[in-house]
């Protein structure tokens, strides 16, 4: 018989309890689960991966839920109460799987990256520096994430220095898409461009540039949606 949170509450550090209010606060708060990063800074812990070995065993204790392939998906039993506290996506993928689905709002939780780590999934939680919560009419479906625009490489397209743009992870884009694609471990967003001769690059919307041949870059996806902070 697997022990309940209360029967295994005396295991519990005074860590993972502050790690367990930090996420089921950021749940009730805002809906959707802090980041590793987050985590950390909220706890003093400095690495990584130190807050994931934390959330694996509070996963073996039996206090915490999680889906592998959605960090937003978390579900968290309160070790004195036993009550569950469930972020959007995990109550969702629940309702989905049971018998009776009921209706959910048409939104998607949209990961913003920052800095990204080299050799990591970009959406990795370490490369993670919020969520957006976006309706689905605006974004559309599809594996997205969002970036922050650096520069005036693209002002020409109407797309601005700190601007946020949604992308829809693919490997392959139109003549004319607007893309997100790494270059030298960094990312960038420009059009993608053919020239006369069949080369492809990546084309900013700004004369001041100079166009980026395809090949020193790897296309992350498609911008899908442009959105201006005033």
């Amino acid at each position: 018989m697997t022990p309940t949170p209360k029967q295994n509450k005396a295991e519990l550090s005074k860590r993972q309890q502050k790690i367990l209010h930090v996420i089921e606060a950021a749940i009730i708060d805002r809906g959707f689960p802090p980041t590793i990063r987050e985590i950390g800074e909220r706890c003093g812990l400095k690495s990584t991966s130190s807050v994931a070995y934390q959330l694996s065993c509070l996963e073996e204790k039996g206090f915490l839920r999680r889906d592998a392939n959605k960090p937003r998906a978390v579900e968290v039993r309160n070790p004195t109460s036993g009550k569950r506290t469930t972020s959007p996506m995990m109550q969702q993928q629940q309702e989905l799987s049971s018998d009776h689905p009921v209706d959910v709002s048409a939104t998607s939780m949209v990961p913003l990256l920052g800095q990204i780590a080299a050799g990591s999934p970009i959406t990795a939680e370490e490369n993670l520096a919020g969520y957006y919560s976006l309706p689905e009419e605006l974004v559309g479906q599809g594996e997205l994430f969002m970036l922050s625009v650096n520069g005036d490489s693209m002002k020409d397209a109407g797309i601005f220095h700190g601007d946020l743009v949604v992308v829809r992870s693919q490997k392959e884009a139109n003549l004319g898409d607007y893309v997100a694609a790494m270059i030298d471990g960094s990312a960038t967003v420009k059009e993608w461009h053919r020239d006369a001769s069949g080369t492809y690059s990546l084309m900013p919307c700004n004369e001041d540039y100079d166009p980026i041949p395809a090949d020193d870059a790897e296309l992350m996806g498609k911008v899908v949606t442009v959105l201006r902070r005033v």
